[in-house]
């Protein structure tokens, strides 16, 4: 007689079939959790920019711009040096600027990098609203959900 070792049918089927089961449990929840981390990123980025724009203006002594393009869908970097955007960037799908026009011309900076008024820009994301106050006379932008 031969000893013969392995699984039977029924317990690689049971395995595969727990494999399955946790598969489609976990793979939404992945996705959702991937989405918020673009969005968190863009947010960053998004804020980075504003930086980038102030300080721009301050070391060159000239007025920048970031202004939102694609109804709010992305945004670019002004200056009066280049006379054309440096950068574009999108917002990841299902992120965009929303509310009133006035919002979503963007943020101006003089050319000694202080805005000309306080702006407060709504953007829609998949867990809400994320409220951006751009007050940068004192280099504050503040980030609020709504």
């Amino acid at each position: 007689m031969s000893k013969q070792s392995g699984f039977t049918f029924l317990e690689l089927l049971l395995v595969l079939s727990i494999v399955a089961i946790l598969t489609v449990v976990i793979l939404p929840s992945g996705d959702r959790w991937v989405k918020k981390q673009s969005e968190t990123e863009a947010l960053h980025a998004f804020i980075a920019t504003i930086h980038h724009a102030q300080a721009y203006a301050i070391g060159y002594e000239v007025p920048t711009a970031v202004k939102l393009r694609n109804s709010g869908a992305s945004y670019s970097l002004f200056t009066p040096l280049t006379e054309a955007s440096t950068v574009t960037l999108d917002f990841p799908p299902g992120m965009r600027v929303i509310g009133s026009s006035h919002s979503q011309n963007g943020v101006s900076f003089n050319n000694r990098g202080s805005v000309s008024e306080v702006k407060t820009i709504a953007l829609q994301t998949s867990t809400g609203v994320k409220l951006i106050t751009v007050q940068m006379e004192h280099g504050r932008i503040l980030v609020r959900d709504q």
